[in-house]
């Protein structure tokens, strides 16, 4: 198997593949994969076709998003599909509210590791950053991902300036009680909404926090994608692992950027940040092209790649970082 390799050297293995881009939450930040909210989405067919399309180059690791991707009633069959060609990890990004019901559902389909979204456990901000009143449904989520035999479950938390950094200690301690990956997640934007209102307001650095939680670690690591740092503690007698996402101006990070992502209209889009350089994968498939043809678009989509963020970009953050240590 030849895998594709974008001009800067990056191979691609992983795809994300945004399913819908509807949700039964409303969080104020959300990327949406780079996308506007819209009711179109592919079918299980042809989004089952873009995935052997990449298989067949290398990408044998598949996380499927959404907007929320549970309320499609045929994700189970869209996971189920994908198995059939990917040997490597499925996984999914999940606000984790409709996991009690179809956890153990999915896991047979193939599915193997979740992230569910929680960024916050104190409710009035969870209504606040969610628009929703359902942070004891996330926990039960959490828990039936357990059940159902995930593994590992990480818990996205977006760390936001002056509203939820506060509780990154208790998010710990969760990590270690309920055996999850935190994955604390700098809030990020383009070089275009740096300085907007939003982002000066919320966005917060996270060398700091990562500086202290790294001094009360007994054990770090990186994980392959983005070369994200994982620290190990000791909480209570039992284990924590956080994970940090720092994308913003983060030459390393996309240097070391492995993916790339499906749109739910049949876009191949090689970089989040990045709306110009979309590549038209499914007219052909709705065309009956080819598998040669589909190579080409996706192959073509490959070498549009390029870091988003470049090392002239890496600049020293000064902001100031307020974490209230607890215990």
């Amino acid at each position: 198997m030849v895998l594709a390799t974008d001009n800067y050297g990056r191979p691609v293995r992983s795809m994300r593949v945004q399913v819908n881009t509807t949700c039964n939450f409303r969080c104020f930040f959300c990327h949406m994969e780079g996308t506007g909210t819209h009711s179109e989405y592919l079918s299980a067919d042809e989004i089952e076709k873009v995935i052997e399309t990449a298989s067949r180059w290398g990408v044998n690791k598949i996380k499927f998003t959404g907007g929320e991707p549970t309320i499609r009633r045929d994700i189970v069959d869209i996971v189920r599909r994908t198995r059939k060609h990917i040997s490597g990890n499925i996984s999914m990004t999940t606000n984790g509210i409709m996991l009690p019901k179809i956890a153990k559902d999915l896991k047979a389909a193939g599915l193997d590791r979740v992230n569910i979204s929680l960024h916050s456990i104190e409710k009035e901000k969870f209504e606040f950053i969610t628009g929703v009143d359902g942070i004891d449904q996330v926990v039960e989520g959490i828990r039936a991902a357990h059940e159902a035999g995930f593994s590992p479950i990480k818990v996205n938390f977006v760390v936001l300036k002056n509203l939820n950094e506060s509780q990154i200690p208790r998010m710990i301690k969760l990590s270690a009680e309920e055996n999850v990956i935190l994955q604390l997640i700098e809030f990020e934007t383009t070089r275009e909404m740096e300085s907007s209102e939003e982002f000066q307001k919320y966005h917060i650095s996270l060398e700091r926090i990562e500086e202290e939680i790294s001094a009360k670690s007994f054990r770090s690591e990186f994980n392959d994608l983005h070369h994200r740092p994982k620290y190990h503690l000791m909480i209570d007698g039992k284990e924590a692992e956080v994970e940090f996402v720092k994308p913003m101006r983060n030459y390393d990070f996309c240097n070391n950027c492995t993916r790339i992502r499906l749109t739910s209209t049949g876009m191949l889009k090689p970089c989040l940040m990045r709306s110009d350089n979309y590549r038209n994968i499914i007219s052909g498939i709705r065309n009956g092209d080819r598998n040669e043809d589909l190579d080409r678009i996706f192959l073509a989509s490959v070498k549009d790649r390029e870091p988003y963020w470049k090392k002239e970009d890496e600049l020293e953050n000064n902001s100031e970082i307020f974490w209230v240590s607890e215990g």
